[in-house]
């Protein structure tokens, strides 16, 4: 699988594996462990916690005036 940039940040940030992540997120030793089931409620709480991200994102966004055209009406 790709590294996927981890949760660890600073002046060196590590690559982290979906693998290693799955493994992180339900406690598993090694890859030997995960099942489809793994993968399937990894993916879904991934997509899940896109979508609110998004949806804050857009709720907390200011909204900024589009500049009026020379020919906008006043």
């Amino acid at each position: 699988m790709e590294p996927h940039s981890g949760p660890d940040t600073g002046s060196n940030p590590r690559r982290v594996s979906v693998v290693q992540l799955i493994c992180r997120a339900y406690g598993l030793s090694d890859a030997s462990e995960i099942t489809m089931e793994h993968i399937d409620r990894y993916v879904a709480e991934r997509r899940r916690a896109e979508e609110r991200t998004h949806q804050l994102r857009d709720r907390l966004r200011p909204h900024i005036p589009r500049p009026r055209a020379a020919g906008d009406a006043a």
